[in-house]
């Protein structure tokens, strides 16, 4: 159970197939609703610095490979570009570089862990300004924020500034921390990311404890992240695309 959304797995046999497909239908505000699946320009930024360490770093790319593993790529459907970042900051590629998941997750296993700092506010204009270049006209425009801590104070880019050129580019900004909760810092960072995040903050703002607890919010980030294309839209009613898989998928 997602807030007021009960999920509900039915097992469907397709009678022209010889496979089986795994539909989520669930009810919201009274409604049954079944997913569907509408394109995206999706950038990543990956925080990379000293504090994540390069055994977490592994556990962050298993998680954004799960996240490509439910979406559909190609030049007509999602797209995806990830930008890398410590005190360095790379457009590790781009919209444009890669039209297949395989490519994509490729890409994501070979990247390499960088450490030292934390420039958050350098990664998210270098997201906004090469990253969502070349992007649709008209197709939604969405950057997951992955972080683990406050932006650095030797940075010159202020992370207010580059949060405001990223929604008035029409960036629809989704920040995803990783900090203990007795960490003296917590408050400011939740500061850091409500900023950095759309509104509503609840929809667009997740604050795990552990990033071993980062694969189990799988689910959840799917379901708020990509859910809710069909209201953007002007759909009266909440619409899961992602939810809708191949039971005979890994």
């Amino acid at each position: 159970i997602f807030g007021n959304v009960n999920i509900i797995p039915l097992l469907k046999e397709d009678t022209k197939s010889s496979h089986h497909d795994l539909f989520f239908y669930f009810s919201f505000a009274g409604c049954g609703i079944k997913c569907k699946e509408i394109p995206m320009e999706l950038i990543f930024v990956i925080d990379s610095s000293e504090s994540v360490g390069p055994e977490n770093f592994e556990i962050i790319k298993d998680f954004v490979t799960a996240l490509v593993d439910r979406v559909t790529v190609g030049r007509n459907a999602t797209r995806i570009g990830l930008v890398l970042y410590s005190l360095e900051v790379r457009l590790e590629f781009g919209l444009n570089k890669y039209t297949t998941q395989q490519d994509v997750k490729q890409a994501i296993r070979k990247m390499q862990y960088m450490g030292e700092g934390t420039y958050t506010g350098t990664a998210i204009r270098k997201a906004t300004q090469e990253g969502f270049f070349g992007a649709r006209t008209g197709v939604r425009k969405v950057a997951i924020v992955l972080t683990d801590g406050q932006a650095d104070k030797r940075e010159a880019v202020k992370l207010d500034i580059v949060v405001r050129e990223a929604h008035a580019a029409n960036i629809e900004m989704y920040a995803i921390g990783i900090v203990n909760t007795s960490d003296p810092t917590q408050a400011e960072f939740v500061r850091e990311l409500n900023l950095i995040a759309s509104d509503p903050d609840r929809e667009h703002m997740y604050l795990i404890d552990d990033f071993n607890t980062l694969p189990g919010a799988f689910i959840a980030v799917l379901f708020c992240i990509l859910s809710d294309a069909s209201q953007k839209a002007g759909g009266g009613a909440l619409s899961l695309w992602i939810c809708c898989f191949d039971a005979d998928q890994d």
